[in-house]
């Protein structure tokens, strides 16, 4: 049919990697998404760019296969060294990223060639086949009630950063904020007569203003600190 022979001869443009990520991250930026997972976004492409440059010699997108981004998967899975790199983190931990770790790399791909695919910018989707790694629910790896004591004698409450990053702990453990949340609190956040805590949806991961208990010892605390 004549579409289809207008589709056929549809030609798309050669879109480098740096390219790539500038486009999507410029339309994420307009809807809305935050910085902090446009950063994620340039980071976690940037892991899988480094890989395929020093393995194929490919320069466009458009060159990409699943295939590529499987071998890539195998290669996280099995022998990509732990915490190489990480700017916190100075020790070696063996190899072989964690399946949640591998997952959180392949949402960022999927959702950047849905969006070059919805623009009209490239012929194909590379991930569009690729899927996620199956993970087992794991709640084993969580403190025991002896370690989360430890860690809560580390501060030095006799000095006032001590005494604060303790009333931060406190607070994390008892009323379940995300670190940022936690980061973004202010004094007016807070009502002590009716123990709540107002979380605006500007500082909410999901955008949802939502509204967390504390306890009395949480509320004592805070006094103290304020």
């Amino acid at each position: 049919t004549a579409i289809g022979k207008m589709t056929m001869e549809k030609e798309y443009p050669k879109i480098t990697f740096e390219q790539a990520i500038d486009l999507v991250t410029s339309a994420k930026s307009a809807e809305g998404v935050r910085p902090r997972t446009l950063k994620d976004y340039h980071k976690d492409w940037g892991y899988f760019v480094k890989r395929v440059e020093k393995n194929y010699e490919i320069e466009t997108i458009d060159e990409l296969t699943p295939q590529i981004f499987r071998d890539y998967i195998n290669y996280l899975k099995y022998d990509a060294v732990r915490y190489e790199g990480h700017i916190y983190i100075n020790k070696i931990d063996g190899v072989g990223l964690a399946d949640t770790t591998i997952n959180i790399r392949l949402r960022v791909y999927k959702a950047m060639f849905n969006h070059l695919e919805r623009e009209g910018l490239i012929a194909y989707n590379p991930m569009e086949s690729v899927r996620l790694i199956k993970q087992d629910l794991d709640l084993t790896n969580c403190f025991t009630n002896d370690e989360v004591k430890e860690i809560f004698k580390q501060p030095e409450k006799r000095d006032y950063v001590g005494f604060r990053d303790y009333v931060a702990m406190t607070v994390l453990l008892d009323c379940g904020l995300r670190a940022n949340e936690l980061l973004s609190l202010r004094a007016e956040d807070r009502d002590f007569q009716t123990r709540f805590i107002t979380l605006k949806a500007e500082v909410n991961k999901n955008r949802k203003a939502r509204i967390v208990p504390m306890s009395g010892h949480t509320v004592k605390l805070l006094i103290q600190l304020i």
